[in-house]
Parts: structure tokens; sequence; C-alpha cells
């Protein structure tokens, strides 16, 4: 599994409200994160006219593993 970063737009009734949401998804693949994230947001979604559309989807890179630093010699 993999973690993933969804970006997706929410619409009313086929127009654009300008309301954006990022969310991070842990799934095996891209499009399994955006449909996975795409369920997540239509669930919490009040009006039953609004959906929300994945509009990208891209990898988080996790960061370097910290290295033990050592004492250097005087």
């Amino acid at each position: 599994m993999n973690l993933y970063e969804v970006l997706l737009g929410i619409d009313r009734a086929a127009q654009d409200t300008k309301r954006r949401v990022a969310m991070q998804v842990r799934e095996a693949d891209p499009l399994s994160a955006a449909i996975a994230a795409e369920e997540l947001v239509d669930g919490t979604l009040t009006d039953p006219v609004e959906y929300s559309h994945a509009m990208s989807v891209r990898p988080v890179r996790r960061p370097a593993p910290a290295v033990n630093a050592l004492p250097l010699a005087a």
C-alpha cells in the first residue's frame, strides 16, 4: 500500500463550485486512491446534486530515514 495525496473538486449539478479538498489516502495504486477519496468526500456532502471528482493524484514521498549522528573527534 502506498500513500497518495488526492486533490478533489466539488461540483454542483455539473457546475464548478471552486471548492477543493485535499486528502491523503493509502491505496495500492493511484486510480484506487482517487476512487476511495471520491467516495469519502461524497459521503460528507449534504446537497444531493453535489459530487466530487479527483483532479490530481500524486504519491506522497516519505522522509528519508534519520541518520544517527556520530560525534566528531576534537
